[in-house]
């Protein structure tokens, strides 16, 4: 799924969360799983006569499925968020029924910021902070790969955005 670009509009960068974000709820849907599975084995066959299989493999059943399901909306959660950078504006992209497609024109930013606490520094990730006239707050862009190139890349469209067409042709964007 791309974004639905404007005529003439190039797209620079197109950047998802780092795989990091998705990685402890599957981590612990997988324990809980195991977990759940372990205490089910650990449960007698029969408790004062009476026999427990059928409610042991019904709460199995169920406990995978709340976990295999819980961990597929996770991962589908952050495989249809998207950020998509051109040289007009900054596209996001989430939702997994229904989507939202936001968008941050270039020249409208007023200040960025790239955040890389120590963790996101280990993994390469970061968060860049935009703040744009017209809009309440400021957006993040959480945990992006590479955030010092997605950031740089997006200061220079700026820069290109505002310096006018013989600037860009020069910087090669």
């Amino acid at each position: 799924m791309s974004a639905q670009l404007m005529p003439g509009e190039r797209p620079l960068l197109v950047a998802r969360q780092h795989w990091s974000v998705v990685a402890p709820p599957l981590g612990a849907a997988l324990a809980a799983l195991v977990i759940g599975i372990v205490i089910l084995v650990l449960i007698p066959a029969a408790i004062a006569g009476f026999g427990t299989g059928g409610v042991k493999l019904t709460a199995g059943i169920l406990l995978g499925v709340f976990a295999f399901g819980w961990a597929g909306l996770v991962y589908l959660r952050w495989r249809f968020q998207k950020y998509t950078l051109t040289d007009r504006r900054i596209v996001l992209e989430r939702g997994v029924l229904s989507r939202l497609t936001e968008s941050i024109s270039l020249d409208r930013i007023q200040n960025t910021v790239i955040r890389r606490p120590l963790g996101d520094r280990v993994i390469g990730a970061g968060h860049i902070d935009i703040e744009s006239a017209g809009r309440d707050g400021t957006e993040t862009l959480h945990r992006i790969p590479d955030a010092e190139t997605f950031y740089a890349t997006l200061l220079q469209a700026i820069d290109s955005l505002r310096l006018g067409p013989a600037h860009a042709m020069s910087q090669g964007i």
